[in-house]
């Protein structure tokens, strides 16, 4: 179901195959740790990085806190890679998951911003 609870025609947004993969990365990636109610181990921990000047030593960094934190949290989808760009945005990462579930393999692409 949509994170935002989008609704069309036939009732609440469902997503099915890689959508609804995207779908939950992209809803992980907007959760703060801490911040889901009923679950506070879950959800990303980019936070610590937010007064850190984007550069590629630290999307190293970065990279391996999420792939420790997706394991953890999203344990149905098996992380193929992590890739983690300063991005041109001011204060953003460009970040890309490769994955593969039972299904299918793909790849997220989303900005995560620090502020």
């Amino acid at each position: 179901m949509s994170m935002t609870f989008e609704t069309d025609a036939g009732g609440f947004v469902v997503y099915e195959g890689a959508a609804a993969v995207q779908h939950r990365l992209e809803n992980w990636c907007a959760t703060p740790r801490g911040s889901f109610f009923g679950r506070p181990n879950y959800g990303h921990t980019l936070t610590q990085f937010l007064h850190e000047t984007p550069t590629d030593t630290l999307a190293s960094v970065i990279e391996t806190e999420l792939v420790i934190r997706l394991a953890e949290d999203l344990p149905e989808i098996e992380l193929q890679w992590v890739r983690v760009e300063p991005s041109e945005e001011f204060d953003a990462y460009r970040l890309k998951v490769g994955y593969q579930t039972d299904e299918l393999l793909g790849v997220s692409e989303t900005t995560v911003t620090r502020g």
